[in-house]
C-alpha cells in the first residue's frame, strides 16, 4: 500500500518507509504487509483442499497464476457469504512470515482466537479475509498519523479479484474502494505506463490515469460498522498481548 505525496524529512515509525518517486520532489510511502496473498494460499492449501470441487478432481491448475485465482475466489466468493459478517467473533492474524509494520517481529504468527463450538471451516475461512483487511486498515491508519490517505482507496492484486472481497474491506476500512481492470497485473501495466511517459508516448504521469479507468466501485455498509470496529479493536491488541509468547516459541 503506498501514497505518492511531496517530499519532505519525516520521521519514520510504524516501520512506514519512503522511496524517492519517479517525479521530482515527490516520494511514494509505503506500509508493508508480509502475508496477504500468502494467508489465501495458505487457505487454499489447508483449509479449502477437501472442499473445492477442482480440486477433488485433482486437476493441476497451481501452475497457472491466472486459474488459480479465478477458481480460489470464485470458491470464496461463494463459500464465505455463508458466514455472518465478524466470523462469529473469530480472528485470524495474517503473520505467517513474522510482520514488518505496523510493527516489526519476525516471530509474530498467524493465529485463530476466540474459536467456539459453532465455528466452522467457513468462519475461519472468511476470519481470514477479514484479518487480512483488518491489517490494511491498520496500516492506513498508520500512515493517516504521518499523511492523509485517499478516499477512495485504489485497491489491486489478486485479492482485488473477488467482489466479496472488495466489499469486505470496504466495509471494514469505511473507505470507498476502486478497483481497475485485471488488477493482478497493475504491477506490470504501471510499468509499461512509466516506460511511456518516458519515451514520450504519455505526455507527464498525471495522464496515465486516463489509460487505466476504473472498473468497479464499493461503498462502506454503515450497518457493519459496529461487529467490525469491536473485532478490528480486538485484532490490534492481540500482537501486544501475545509478543513474548511469540518470543518463546519462535526467537
Amino acid at each position: 500500500m503506498s501514497t505518492i505525496l511531496d517530499r519532505q524529512v519525516v520521521d519514520i515509525e510504524a516501520m512506514i518507509a519512503s522511496v524517492v518517486a519517479l517525479e521530482a520532489d515527490r516520494f511514494n510511502y509505503f506500509a508493508e504487509m508480509e502475508t496477504a496473498g500468502k494467508s489465501l494460499e495458505w487457505v487454499k492449501d489447508h483449509l479449502a483442499l477437501d472442499e473445492i470441487g477442482i480440486y477433488l478432481e485433482k486437476k493441476d491448475i497451481t501452475c497457472d497464476k491466472e486459474k488459480l485465482y479465478t477458481s480460489l475466489y470464485d470458491y470464496l466468493t461463494e463459500t464465505i457469504t455463508k458466514a455472518v459478517p465478524g466470523s462469529g467473533g473469530v480472528i485470524f492474524t495474517p503473520w505467517l512470515h513474522g510482520n514488518r509494520c505496523p510493527f516489526e517481529d519476525p516471530n509474530a504468527a498467524g493465529m485463530f482466537f476466540n474459536i467456539r463450538l459453532e465455528t466452522g471451516k467457513t468462519e475461519l475461512i472468511r476470519a481470514v479475509l477479514e484479518g487480512i483487511c483488518f491489517h490494511l486498515r491498520w496500516m492506513l491508519e498508520c500512515q493517516d498519523k504521518k499523511i492523509k490517505t485517499s478516499n477512495p482507496i485504489r485497491f489491486v492484486g489478486g485479492g482485488a479479484l473477488s467482489k466479496v472481497t472488495n466489499q469486505m474491506l470496504a466495509d471494514i476500512t469505511g473507505r470507498t474502494i476502486e478497483v481497475v481492470e485485471n488488477p493482478q497485473n497493475v504491477g506490470a501495466v504501471g510499468a509499461a505506463a512509466v516506460i511511456g511517459v518516458g519515451l514520450g508516448i504519455i505526455k507527464e504521469i498525471k495522464e496515465i490515469k486516463n489509460f487505466i479507468p476504473v472498473t468497479g466501485i464499493y461503498t462502506p455498509n454503515p450497518a457493519l460498522s459496529a461487529v467490525y470496529d469491536k473485532n478490528y479493536l480486538v485484532f490490534k491488541k492481540l500482537y501486544k498481548a501475545n509478543k513474548l509468547l511469540f518470543k518463546e516459541l519462535n526467537a
